[in-house]
């Protein structure tokens, strides 16, 4: 009698699902059975999401159409993901080798790709906020009413959780593709920030005392 065959473990993961509880597993799969360019879907999706949320509380409306803005991030959007994804990519991979990591720049993306999963969960949330009430959405200070209060506590509530969850994903992620410990990979996400910033505001004292020292004269 033929004994039954086992089933994979990975035939019922589905990424977009499965990273919220199983972020390691997620990632894993997404090495093992996936090609960059299905991650490259993530991408694009997560630059328009995140067009759509950094428009809340901006001043473009009612200068320009929510259809315009709307446009804007479904062109623009995919762009910047696409830009910010792979210098993302870059210095984690970089910085990852310092700390004696393995994962190859192509898993550094697939597993970055995956941090974008909550921001694009709550963009639908978001376009129907906009829809039916641009004012609230784009300038939250034009009506002081409970159903703005209540709908701006929220929105920034999601967006911290989100942001904290999207960088949790990306900590598991990082220790899968490179093979190491959750601290090296959180210490690989922040280090460059780290730099990034200290070298903003080395370029801001640096601009100061030139300043300052042209108005001496």
């Amino acid at each position: 009698m033929n004994q039954p065959q086992e089933q994979p473990q990975n035939y019922k993961i589905q990424p977009f699902f499965s990273t919220w509880l199983h972020p390691k597993k997620t990632a894993q799969y997404l090495i093992d059975h996936k090609k960059w360019t299905y991650s490259l879907i993530f991408v694009l999706l997560g630059g328009i999401a995140s067009g759509i949320t950094g428009l809340a509380a901006s001043d473009f409306y009612p200068t320009y159409s929510t259809w315009i803005l709307l446009l804007a991030c479904i062109l623009v959007g995919p762009c910047i993901g696409i830009f910010s994804v792979t210098i993302s990519t870059f210095f984690t991979w970089l910085v990852g080798k310092i700390f004696g990591g393995k994962g190859s720049f192509e898993d550094i993306f697939k597993v970055t790709s995956l941090s974008y999963v909550p921001t694009i969960a709550i963009a639908p949330f978001l376009l129907l906020w906009m829809a039916n009430s641009p004012l609230t959405y784009f300038d939250t200070s034009i009506e002081f009413s409970a159903v703005t209060i209540i709908s701006v506590i929220i929105f920034m509530l999601v967006s911290i959780v989100s942001g904290i969850w999207s960088f949790v994903i990306s900590v598991a992620g990082v220790a899968i593709a490179h093979r190491f410990s959750n601290w090296k990979a959180f210490f690989t996400l922040i280090i460059p920030g780290i730099i990034f910033l200290a070298f903003i505001i080395g370029l801001i004292v640096l601009l100061i005392f030139s300043l300052g020292g042209t108005y001496t004269y």
